[in-house]
């Protein structure tokens, strides 16, 4: 009975692992004992509700047994289960606080890690702006640097222009006076140029006069404008004397013929072979077959003139343009191109003449005033417009002469009827048939060559030393080759030589 005792006791204290293990002694001593056996069953059942935390008085009282029939002992239990009742409210309580304050220190704890975090966050974010800030300032204070210097080389620079305007207005000042200077010795070798320039040979008036008979109107060849054209024998040659007028306008035609052609010399101008200034004559080469436009207009001489001999003619007037427009200081413009002023000789060979409206293109010096012998039908329509001469001009009244030699047809309205003609693909309805059979190319070349050098806007015209030269040359080489008869109408010696044309072509 002292195990039973001893381990009921224990299950009272709630030690029941102590009172199975009490139990199990006293089954070792008495193993047949039901008694034993029962409380060790209720022990088990116990510690199960135990673990399960619903142990009550009467789960005690069962443990106990009968023992419940000691009032003593049913009091003192009675005492022991209200102290145990508010020992576990307590320890109930106890754990619920415990509870509130590890989850009031988690929280804490939880809230302290997220405010260190934040503040960490918070400080990188001012470490990163410390450093962004930093790094501007470097950028500043190099931008500073760099600011610093480059104001150091401006000033620098700005003392170096303040001594170059100083000098350059030095230099200016020498430059006024040395221009000056220019102009003045520019100005006296014009006026020697002038008193010093070449005559092929002086004429006096008596002469002049025993020549044509007094100037008799029966000797009188051709006249015009401001000039009287003469033929007759001087010094045994047959020449042309040409007499201006004795006014301004035909003083100052006479200056500029003797000043042209005392600078050039080409087999396709007209030579001039003397003058006099007292009357304001010039003598010229005279040239028995006349003028192109006498051919031209004339359609007995028209048909003497073959395609290859206008081609050929062509060819020599261009190389005379290209000649005078490449004048060396000084480029010439004729400016008064057409059939009437190109001249043949007694081979036919084509020579320009009348360079009273010409001009030396120096400087600015590039407007001229009336001349009554212009023909606007051969103009360019810029000069008519402008009264500015420049080389495009005779490009223009190159063209014209072109399609004269092309179609043989009056110059008014001639370029409309060839561009119609060409558009309609019907170029040999226009072209001249009394010139014999023309070559397709030829005509097709002519053509085209004719229309860009009529170009309204000199700006589209060609310029004669480039290719345009090239095809002229080259269809003046197969028109001499073509034709047999051609070639005895020309001599050798008439060919234009090399050196009289442009370089592009050599």
């Amino acid at each position: 009975m002292g195990y039973l005792c001893k381990a009921k006791v224990q299950a009272l204290m709630q030690n029941y692992q102590s009172a199975m293990a009490t139990y199990i002694e006293g089954l070792k001593r008495d193993p047949n004992s039901t008694i034993i056996i029962d409380g060790f069953k209720r022990c088990v059942t116990c510690i199960e509700k135990f673990k399960g935390g619903d142990v009550g008085i009467v789960d005690l009282e069962d443990i106990l047994g009968d023992w419940h029939s000691d009032i003593y002992l049913s009091n003192e239990l009675q005492k022991y289960m209200e102290e145990v009742a508010v020992l576990k409210t307590e320890a109930s309580d106890e754990r619920l606080r415990r509870m509130e304050s590890e989850q009031t220190a988690r929280t804490s704890e939880a809230n302290q890690v997220q405010r260190q975090k934040e503040t960490e966050e918070h400080l990188s974010k001012i470490q990163q702006e410390l450093q962004q800030v930093k790094a501007r300032q470097d950028e500043v204070a190099n931008e500073l640097l760099k600011a610093n210097k480059h104001n150091e080389h401006a000033q620098n620079q700005l003392l170096e222009l303040t001594e170059s305007k100083e000098r350059c207005n030095q230099l200016q000042s020498k430059h006024d006076v040395l221009l000056k200077e220019r102009d003045t010795a520019l100005k006296e070798v014009e006026k020697l140029r002038r008193r010093s320039t070449a005559m092929p040979c002086q004429f006096s008036l008596a002469e002049l006069e025993c020549a044509t008979e007094n100037f008799s109107t029966s000797m009188k060849f051709i006249e015009c404008g401001v000039a009287s054209t003469y033929q007759d024998v001087l010094r045994n040659m047959k020449v042309a004397i040409k007499v201006l007028r004795h006014d301004g306008q035909g003083h100052s035609q006479f200056e500029q013929e003797v000043a042209i052609h005392s600078r050039v010399r080409h087999p396709n101008l007209v030579t001039l072979l003397g003058a006099c200034k007292e009357s304001s004559t010039l003598v010229y080469e005279s040239l028995p077959n006349g003028s192109l436009e006498d051919f031209l207009s004339c359609e007995d001489k028209r048909q003497t003139l073959t395609w290859q001999m206008r081609v050929r003619i062509i060819a020599e007037i261009c190389s005379a343009l290209i000649f005078l427009h490449e004048n060396k200081p000084d480029p010439i413009v004729h400016g008064d191109l057409k059939p009437a002023n190109i001249l043949l000789d007694a081979n036919l060979v084509s020579k320009l003449s009348d360079f009273g409206i010409s001009h030396l293109l120096i400087q600015s010096k590039s407007k001229n005033s009336d001349h009554p012998v212009e023909d606007p039908t051969y103009m360019d329509p810029e000069y008519l417009a402008t009264r500015k001469m420049t080389p495009h001009c005779d490009v223009y009244s190159f063209g014209m002469v072109v399609l004269r030699l092309l179609t043989g047809q009056p110059p008014v309205g001639i370029k409309k009827i060839v561009e119609d003609a060409m558009k309609q693909g019907d170029l040999n309805s226009v072209v001249d048939t009394s010139a014999g059979e023309w070559p397709d190319v030829h005509i097709q070349q002519l053509a085209h060559i004719a229309l860009s050098c009529t170009e309204q806007n000199s700006r589209y015209r060609p310029v004669l030393s480039g290719q345009l030269w090239t095809a002229v040359e080259t269809m003046r080489d197969v028109a001499m080759l073509s034709s047999q008869s051609s070639s005895s109408l020309v001599p050798e010696e008439s060919i234009i030589p090399s050196h009289f044309t442009c370089s592009i072509s050599h």
